[in-house]
């Protein structure tokens, strides 16, 4: 830790913007150059370094984000220190509340269309059990209607008909053996002409009865067998396709009923892990902290969408709505200006003074450089501006210092050794050259100087002047004008660091 000397501003010669030179504890023996009159050239190492405003932050937070979409009811006011599982936040469960029942009524519906649907699965699959072993009777019927056909039906009308032919030869043979003893019995007298006769119709119907059976088996064959066995063979086939086609209306029967079940168990499982996710919502709108902290609203590295965090706001899924930083280990954040990024290092030494803190810098570190200019921030900068975020740390635990506030961060970036110098109050600029005021035999006589380096407080002469020349701090030409005061000289030289 050291004392800072005052701060003087110096406009960089490379670069388009602003530099800040380091701090350089060089006193005369009669003191702070800044206080005195004249001063006295010395040579020595010129420090030089950049100064920048930044913004002190935590190295370790815990962010808290909203894990749902609804409004703010109730927030914790920002700056109060909490304890872990105190309530952080309230979002309106009033939305939640009223959509979780109505996933209720819908499981509830669907579980009971579900049932239904299962139900008439079952039903389905009976019936089609049904009738499937219905057509597979039919075809085992028909089948053996079929068979008895051809192995029972047929060779049985078969030999009717061929005994029946048997019957009628032989019954003709009676007939015409009774016919020839008829005729031989007439001669003799033996029997009237009407036995003959009688004897001689009974041959005639003998040979029709022998024609019928042979005319009847002659049909069969021809006619009502193959007629028959057709019927009985289309009947099978039918009987087949019959079976097929109960086997295929089942399996659609029950594709069916399957998909309206897969419908109704997908709906219902869809419908109860939204009203999970509800439930798990509704446990989500109160938000308690995870830990002890400090409660700071939104996020600090992007502030722009902190004063959106109030009672009545509407907050998102995954946004930040506050954060607690851990004040044990602190780190600054800083702009630094495209033409002086090439300039600072990791690892390079820092100081940082702070606003709650004046007149103490505390020592630290670059830890970071990005290595894109303006990275989410283009919209604080001019069009043609771009600057780098570094990143430095501060030495020490237990800061007495609050996350997001202002700090001063000076990056110690070169030394020039060996160097004449004067304080800037010494060096005036009139028609684009520089001078200062050396005093000879008592009287002040302006000299042209080369500059060179610069720190925030002292400037290198290389041109000019030699060691021990003594020069004003204030411009004699345009009287005494206490140049000592910040701000009282004219403008100062542009030098190079």
């Amino acid at each position: 830790m050291k004392t800072l000397a005052v701060l003087v501003f110096l406009a960089a010669g490379t670069g388009g913007g602003l530099w800040y030179f380091g701090v350089l504890e060089e006193k005369t023996e009669d003191g702070d150059a800044g206080t005195k009159k004249t001063h006295t050239v010395t040579r020595g190492t010129l420090t030089i370094a950049l100064l920048e405003q930044g913004t002190l932050k935590t190295l370790k937070s815990t962010q808290i984000r909203s894990e749902t979409n609804a409004k703010i009811q109730s927030i914790i006011a920002e700056g109060t220190k909490v304890l872990k599982d105190a309530v952080l936040v309230e979002l309106d469960k009033t939305d939640a509340t009223r959509e979780l029942e109505q996933l209720v009524n819908q499981v509830t519906q669907l579980e009971a269309e579900l049932k239904s649907a299962t139900t008439e699965e079952t039903i389905q699959l009976d019936q089609n059990k049904t009738d499937i072993e219905k057509a597979k009777l039919d075809l085992e019927i028909k089948t053996v209607e079929l068979t008895k056909l051809m192995e029972a039906d047929i060779p049985a009308e078969v030999r009717r008909l061929d005994l029946a032919i048997e019957e009628a030869e032989t019954a003709l043979e009676r007939a015409e053996d009774d016919v020839k003893a008829s005729e031989r019995l007439l001669q003799e007298k033996f029997v009237t002409e009407n036995d003959h006769k009688q004897t001689v119709l009974n041959l005639k119907k003998s040979k029709n009865s022998l024609e019928t059976a042979r005319m009847e088996k002659a049909n069969y064959e021809r006619f009502k067998r193959p007629l028959d066995e057709r019927q009985k063979r289309e009947a099978v086939e039918e009987a087949t396709r019959g079976l097929e086609r109960a086997i295929k209306r089942a399996e659609a029967q029950i594709a069916s009923k399957n998909a309206i079940v897969t419908q109704k168990r997908v709906s219902l499982d869809r419908v109860k892990n939204m009203k999970e996710q509800k439930e798990k919502d509704l446990t989500k709108m109160t938000i308690v902290a995870p830990t002890d902290g400090t409660v700071l609203y939104g996020d600090p590295d992007n502030p722009w969408n902190n004063e959106n965090i109030k009672v009545g706001a509407q907050v998102w899924n995954s946004q930040v709505l506050m954060t607690l930083p851990d004040s044990k280990e602190l780190a600054a954040t800083v702009e630094i200006h495209e033409a002086d990024v090439n300039k600072v290092k990791v690892g390079m030494p820092v100081y940082i003074t702070s606003e709650m803190e004046k007149g103490v810098s505390f020592d630290g570190k670059v830890l970071k450089i990005d290595a894109v200019p303006n990275a989410g921030r283009r919209w604080g900068f001019g069009e043609n501006v771009k600057k780098f975020r570094v990143e430095v740390s501060l030495e020490g635990q237990n800061l007495n210092l609050k996350n997001g506030t202002s700090c001063m961060v000076e990056v110690k970036v070169g030394e020039v050794p060996d160097v004449l110098s004067v304080p800037l109050q010494a060096v005036f600029a009139r028609e684009g050259k520089f001078y200062c005021f050396r005093r000879r035999n008592g009287k002040p006589e302006r000299v042209e100087v080369e500059t060179g380096s610069a720190s925030r407080t002292y400037v290198e002469i290389k041109k000019g002047l030699e060691e021990k020349d003594e020069v004003l701090l204030h411009d004699p030409e345009i009287g005494d004008t206490d140049g000592a005061k910040a701000g009282g000289a004219p403008t100062p030289p542009k030098a190079k660091p």
